[in-house]
């Protein structure tokens, strides 16, 4: 029986660890886990400088010591990933009722594939499920002495607060360098990617030994015969007889299994490339492409499948790089009675809004000026329906009115709070004017464009325009007022006078 050192990560800033299976030119996709292989790295780096690393080294890249992928965890709960193979009625409520293809192969009429989030458990008949937020900053790619192109490109990074746990497994003849590496697991530690941006700090909250196999709880526990289901709890990919990769060997399977005649009835299933690079030699590893961790199969076969055997699987793992966390396996018990989905509530820890404290002063300003062409995009945006929108509309008073107001507008659009001064001054007076003449004729009266004209210009941009960002006061992190300076707001309300006044002449032109 294998031993197991479970460990709880907290990330106290965002971290990163590329995805290059999805990741695309101009952008850098982040893992939602903590992959084995990080904790691999951890731990061989910790033991470089101990006398007998030279005699260990062969043991921690073996299939003898396992670093299995760190899931987050909400509430107290273990998440795992996400089973595939659900459908759903979109137009449901919270808590949906959920059909499983992977038992008959069937679902309604009208469902469409389930949205289960990154992570979940599974309780009572229900997969209550979560996702993992992530944020993303950007940056610069420069070659000056090749002198290309600058191109902006972007990193995504999981949002700091998240816990995560995962396990490192060791047979029983080498389960004593647990212990070392208990020892590593202890205070803070930097995994994954942007270590120089300040990324990647994380506090190890607990670093025990482990009573049971993770998941045990979702495990058959008793003998199976005829069909079970065996979901994939992370990447895995086997060889056959011939030693060629094949996705899923049924013969290695049914033989450690203790069963025959094995088929799969049904499964749901997707594949992912999985990649990697060697700091040594400098250059990407082979890449290989494997089942996706969620994959469920739905396998019959004759005899019985015993409880002892779905452990050892468990444990063991199958297929390969096994040492990095690949080929988990759970056979799943009362499967078939998951009815029902609902969305998880987040940990209260997960910050809600961007944190670019980590970022350097050159990145800032990249970011900066993202921030700045997507909220100017915005208010142009709004500008245009509030020109032509019905309710907006100055109503009458005649085209002279509007040239005055639109002209004096565009003389002072580079002199904003000059320009606004002017306008109401300009205002007030023909008000006061139209007040000593007693003038009738609402042709001439000025009272509706004036009421117009100080809404927009006494009035934010957001409140005149009904502009709605995620955050009140920030827009990707940065605050509102240092990405608009009260000179372009200024010269934005001109251009909004500028383009009602023609707007309405354009209009009276036509009738």
């Amino acid at each position: 029986m294998s031993k197991y050192l479970r460990y709880e990560i907290k990330n106290m800033e965002p971290i990163r660890i590329a995805d290059n299976s999805s990741s695309q030119l101009g952008q850098t996709m982040t893992l939602r886990y903590i992959p084995g292989s990080a904790i691999r790295g951890l731990i061989v780096n910790s033991f470089l400088e101990d006398d007998d690393f030279h005699q260990i080294k062969k043991l921690l890249f073996s299939n003898q010591i396992r670093y299995l992928n760190a899931y987050p965890a909400m509430n107290g709960k273990e998440l795992m990933p996400s089973p595939k193979g659900f459908y759903e009625d979109k137009t449901q409520g919270k808590k949906k009722e959920i059909q499983n293809v992977v038992t008959d192969g069937n679902f309604k009429e009208g469902f469409k594939r389930a949205s289960l989030g990154n992570y979940c458990y599974m309780k009572d008949g229900c997969i209550r499920y979560y996702h993992i937020k992530t944020g993303s900053d950007m940056k610069i790619k420069m070659n000056i002495e090749n002198a290309e192109k600058k191109n902006v490109f972007r990193n995504e990074y999981i949002m700091p607060g998240y816990h995560f746990v995962g396990y490192i497994v060791a047979d029983e003849d080498t389960e004593l360098i647990l212990e070392r590496m208990k020892n590593i697991l202890q205070g803070q530690v930097i995994l994954g990617n942007g270590r120089s941006a300040g990324m990647g700090k994380c506090m190890v909250k607990s670093c025990e030994y482990a009573d049971d196999i993770p998941y045990q709880e979702y495990q058959a526990d008793q003998d199976l015969s005829g069909e079970c289901y065996m979901m994939l709890l992370s990447n895995t990919v086997m060889r056959d007889a011939g030693g060629s990769y094949c996705g899923l060997d049924l013969e290695s399977i049914e033989f450690q299994m203790g069963v025959s005649d094995l088929e799969i009835k049904f499964c749901s299933t997707s594949t992912v490339e999985s990649k990697g690079f060697n700091r040594t030699w400098m250059g990407p590893t082979p890449s290989l492409v494997m089942y996706e961790q969620g994959s469920v199969f739905h396998f019959s076969y004759r005899g019985k499948f015993t409880a002892e055997r779905a452990h050892a699987m468990m444990d063991r793992g199958i297929g390969v790089r096994r040492n990095e966390g690949f080929g988990r396996v759970l056979f799943l018990k009362d499967y078939g009675q998951v009815h029902f989905k609902q969305e998880g509530e987040q940990d209260c820890e997960n910050r809600k809004i961007e944190n670019h404290a980590n970022l350097s002063s050159e990145d800032m300003e990249v970011l900066k000026i993202a921030a700045h062409r997507y909220y100017k995009r915005k208010i142009e945006q709004a500008v245009n329906r509030y020109v032509v929108d019905e309710k907006f509309k100055i109503g009458n008073i005649t085209s002279s009115r509007l040239g005055q107001i639109a002209s004096i507008a565009e003389t002072y659009q580079y002199h904003p709070i000059q320009g606004i001064s002017y306008i109401k001054k300009y205002l007030a007076h023909i008000s006061e004017k139209e007040g000593k003449q007693n003038i009738q004729k609402s042709k001439n009266k000025i009272d509706g464009i004036a009421k117009i004209v100080s809404e927009i210009l006494d009035h934010s941009l957001e409140e005149t325009l009904q502009i709605k960002t995620k955050h009140k006061d920030m827009v990707m992190g940065i605050k509102k007022e240092d990405i608009l300076s009260a000179e372009e707001t200024g010269t934005i309300k001109l251009q909004l006078l500028i383009s009602l006044a023609r707007y309405e002449n354009k209009l009276e032109k036509e009738m």
